[in-house]
């Protein structure tokens, strides 16, 4: 049986090591809650809908097999903390000499592969559906999500047979998959965010609370957010020569893990409840700012309008005043003459 000695580790390094497998897995667990409360949530509001049957049910099975996968993540998880510090929690070694099952492995990579892939289709269904339809919208994440589900079989596969990743010449398969995925969610939230902004309108979407929430939950922020992170992390202590053993990467990557069944129910959600655009608004011109030019335009049209119609009361009343003038100087005339038609033509 080796040791931790033989891999140039100290017992500082393997502590902090076993402390990957304890500490993200509590973190996962209090993620999974957050998951499951948004799910019943959402599940609600797909029964209170009114939308067609069909409809329901699709998305219904979509936030149903996030959660169940989830949920399993959150199972194999809690099984390799159980048998790492439990079964074989004797002494230090045993719990860094214990490896999991090649079948315990490959279920954990498949269950977080397709729940990824169902958050980044739903994603791109959302940007089909705020651009009106648009194909050509679809051309670039569609080839993100085939590069990255390849790369996903091929990492599988290496895990699988045990290859690793060591050599100069080797390709980091988890790399490009985490940036492939990081490529997706960047452009379909930067592609729903600028939708957005032009539907909306940059001030309307940040001056009101529905407009930042409208922003954050339809362009799944947060979902593109941690997957930064987690590449960011990664990339750093793979190619950092100081770090000796990958401790930070372990919290981000369980937190992508809960994120990525509740960026896309959180959508579902809101859609169901109402609260959304309807799907045929999204095609349509900044409402907003037409609204307010032709309110500017009518309401200039009217204050135009306004002096002509002082000006013609003035002048009909001053005529008024010339006819009543001149009828009471010629009752005048009869009775007293030249002088009030002098007086008239004073006027």
């Amino acid at each position: 049986m080796s040791t931790f000695e033989d891999y140039g580790l100290t017992v500082a390094d393997v502590q902090s090591l076993m402390s990957t497998n304890l500490h993200p897995t509590i973190l996962l667990a209090f993620c999974h809650g957050i998951h499951t409360c948004i799910f019943f949530i959402a599940l609600y509001f797909i029964i209170e809908s009114t939308q067609p049957n069909r409809k329901r049910i699709t998305l219904a099975s979509i936030i149903l097999f996030l959660w169940i996968a989830n949920t399993l993540i959150l199972s194999l998880n809690w099984e390799l903390t159980g048998q790492t510090f439990i079964a074989h929690g004797a002494s230090l070694e045993t719990e860094f000499n214990f490896s999991p099952g090649v079948s315990l492995s490959l279920a954990g990579d498949v269950l977080r592969v397709l729940s990824v892939l169902v958050a980044e289709l739903i994603l791109i269904w959302r940007c089909w559906v705020l651009y009106g339809g648009n194909r050509k919208i679809l051309a670039v994440p569609s080839l993100c999500v085939i590069t990255e589900t390849v790369s996903a079989c091929i990492l599988m596969v290496a895990n699988s047979a045990n290859f690793g990743f060591t050599g100069a010449s080797q390709v980091n398969w988890s790399l490009v998959y985490y940036s492939m995925t990081v490529a997706t969610n960047s452009l379909c939230t930067l592609l729903i965010l600028l939708r957005i902004v032009r539907v909306s309108g940059i001030g309307a979407s940040l001056k009101t609370y529905r407009g930042i929430i409208e922003i954050l939950v339809e362009s799944a922020a947060m979902y593109a957010i941690i997957y930064i992170a987690l590449v960011v992390v990664y990339a750093y202590e793979f190619y950092n020569d100081s770090v000796t053993v990958m401790t930070a990467f372990s919290y981000p990557q369980v937190m992508s893990y809960s994120i990525t069944g509740i960026a896309p129910t959180l959508i579902i959600a809101r859609v169901m409840a109402g609260q959304s655009r309807p799907d045929d608004s999204w095609t349509r011109p900044s409402l907003p700012h037409m609204r307010s030019n032709v309110l500017s335009v009518t309401e200039s049209l009217q204050f135009a309008s306004a002096p002509n119609q002082s000006a013609q009361t003035t002048t009909t009343n001053s005529g008024n005043i010339d006819l009543e003038a001149r009828g009471q100087g010629s009752d005048g005339d009869e009775g007293r003459g030249a002088p009030a038609s002098q007086d008239a033509g004073k006027i």
